[in-house]
């Protein structure tokens, strides 16, 4: 059962893509660190916690988590993103970038109102497009899952998932680039 509509993964999209026009990104594979830095969220790798914190890290998820929290300087709330450092490179790029997908949409802003299987499904689908966007695997030439990898530092099972959407987005997808993937072409092409 699909828990997203077209018309929310449509949504999510162009998300994304504003989300590269707001930091400025322009260049592949996708830095999420820089990403995050841009929209003042705090990354915390779990290798800075003290044992407990990290145990409790663990706990509450064994790749990362985000949360809001208060700032001891400033007072003021921030985002801040836990990420287990000692995962494998990919895995821990696609973790930071299903947070920011957290953060980005909204996710943090209603605690009271949420539901987590689509917030989860929403997260994971901006991961996705974040992180290797079918019109970035068009004008790459990647002509399979192996390309992707290369190109777009994934692991190979995040790959396999993003050439099987490219090939669906090619095949199904409207003839033409939406108004939001013409933009995100114009970033990476003008770089």
């Amino acid at each position: 059962m699909r828990i997203l509509t077209d018309n929310r993964c449509e949504d999510i999209k162009q998300e994304v893509s504003f989300m590269f026009e707001e930091c400025e990104i322009s260049s592949y594979p996708i830095d999420c660190f820089d990403i995050a830095n841009k929209l003042y969220y705090v990354l915390k790798p779990y290798s800075s916690l003290t044992p407990e914190e990290y145990m409790n890290a663990l706990c509450i998820d064994p790749d990362g988590f985000s949360r809001v929290e208060t700032n001891p300087t400033t007072g003021m709330n921030q985002y801040v993103i836990y990420y287990n450092d000692y995962a494998q490179y990919e895995r821990m790029r696609w973790t930071i970038f299903h947070e920011i997908g957290h953060i980005y949409l909204g996710h943090h802003d209603n605690p009271d109102d949420s539901n987590s299987a689509t917030e989860e499904a929403e997260a994971n689908f901006f991961a996705k497009y974040a992180i290797a966007p079918p019109p970035l695997i068009a004008i790459t030439h990647c002509s399979d899952a192996s390309d992707i990898a290369n190109i777009f530092c994934v692991s190979a099972e995040a790959s396999e998932y993003s050439y099987e959407y490219y090939m669906k987005w090619m095949k199904y997808g409207p003839r033409c680039y939406a108004s939001y993937e013409r933009r995100m072409l114009r970033l990476f092409l003008a770089a």
